[in-house]
C-alpha cells in the first residue's frame, strides 16, 4: 500500500489518505519559500517513482495544488505559483474539491457555503412540492435525510469562519424548518427550531468538533488528530486537575485559531464535566444536544 513509503521520514512532506484520494502537504514560511517548496517536489518525485515501482501511475492531470494562508500572507507569496508533479507544471489553484468539501485559499469557505446552499435549496424547493401530501413526521425524516445532512457534513471545519458565510446557512436551515411545519414566513425561526428540536447551525458546528474532541480522546483515533490534543497538567495539585481539561494553545491570529490544535481545547473545556464525563458516545451526544439547547453558545 501508498503507506509504506516513507515519504514523511526521507522528505519532510507530511500525508493523509482516505480511499483512493491521497493529500501531500507541508509548511512553507517566509524565508525559505523555495526550499520548502523544492521539499515538496522532492516528495512528489520520490512518490511518481515509488507508483511505477509498484504498476501505477501518478496523473497531474488529476492533481491539484493550493497555497493556503491568511489574505495578507498569500499576498507576499505571489512568487509561487505552481508545482511539478511528476515532471508536470501544476498552477495552484483559487479552490480545490477535497473530500466534498470546497477548500479556497484563504479558507474563508465562501464557495463551498455557496454551493452547499444551492444543494440544499434545489432539494427544498422539491420538498415543498410534496409537502402538502406528507405528514410533518415524515416530512421531518426526509428533510433531515436530504437536507440536514448535507448541512453537517464536515461542518466543524467552519469554526471560526467569517459569521456572514454561516449565516447563509442558517437561513437555509431557517427556510427547511418552514416547510416542515407548513409555517409562513411571518414566524420566527428559533421557535420553529426549537419545535423541531434542531439545534441551530452556530451551535452545530460546536457539536459536531465536540463530538470528534470525544472521540479521539476516548479512542485515541484518528491518530493525527489525537496527537494534537494535551490533557491539562498543572504544575501542582489544584481543583482544576481532576476536570478532564485540555490544554489550550493559544494563537496570535484567528486564523491560526480556527486549527484543530487550538479550537478543540476551546470548545471542549467550554462543556461541563457531567457531559465531557460521559461514558459512551451516545450518552455524550444526547446530554451535549441538551446543553446547547438550555445554553446556546455565543
Amino acid at each position: 500500500t501508498f503507506k509504506d513509503a516513507p515519504l514523511d521520514v526521507r522528505t519532510g512532506a507530511n500525508q493523509h489518505q482516505y480511499a483512493d484520494d491521497t493529500q501531500l502537504y507541508i509548511s512553507i514560511s517566509r524565508p525559505s519559500v523555495s526550499t520548502d517548496l523544492h521539499t515538496l517536489e522532492s516528495a512528489l518525485s520520490i512518490l511518481s517513482c515509488w507508483f511505477s515501482q509498484n504498476w501505477l501511475a501518478l496523473n497531474p492531470e488529476k492533481s491539484d495544488a493550493i497555497l493556503l494562508g491568511t489574505h495578507q500572507r498569500n499576498i507576499t507569496r505571489t512568487c509561487v505559483s505552481n508545482v511539478n508533479v511528476a515532471g508536470s507544471t501544476v498552477a495552484l489553484a483559487d479552490n480545490i474539491k477535497l473530500l466534498g468539501v470546497t477548500l479556497d485559499k484563504s479558507l474563508t469557505f465562501r464557495k463551498h457555503i455557496n454551493l452547499v446552499s444551492q444543494s440544499c435549496y434545489y432539494h427544498i424547493r422539491a420538498l415543498r412540492h410534496i409537502r402538502h401530501t406528507l405528514d410533518t413526521h415524515t416530512a421531518s425524516l426526509i428533510a433531515h435525510a436530504l437536507i440536514s445532512t448535507r448541512l453537517d457534513y464536515a461542518n466543524s471545519i467552519l469554526y471560526g469562519a467569517p459569521g456572514y458565510t454561516v449565516l447563509k446557512l442558517q437561513r437555509v436551515q431557517n427556510a427547511l424548518a418552514r416547510i416542515v411545519l407548513n409555517s409562513n414566513s411571518l414566524s420566527h425561526s428559533d421557535t420553529l427550531l426549537q419545535q423541531l428540536h434542531w439545534l441551530p447551525v452556530h451551535s452545530r458546528i460546536r457539536f459536531k468538533l465536540a463530538s470528534i474532541t470525544y472521540k479521539a480522546l476516548s479512542t485515541s483515533s484518528p491518530q493525527y488528530l489525537s496527537s494534537l490534543l494535551n490533557l491539562y497538567t498543572p504544575s501542582r495539585t489544584l481543583r482544576s486537575s481532576d476536570l478532564q481539561l485540555l490544554d489550550t494553545v493559544a494563537s496570535k491570529t484567528i486564523f491560526g485559531s480556527r486549527s484543530f490544535r487550538s479550537a478543540a481545547p476551546t470548545v471542549w473545556n467550554s462543556i461541563p464535566l457531567r457531559v465531557r464525563s460521559e461514558l459512551s458516545m451516545a450518552s455524550f451526544k444526547t446530554n451535549l444536544k441538551t446543553h446547547y439547547f438550555r445554553h446556546p453558545p455565543v
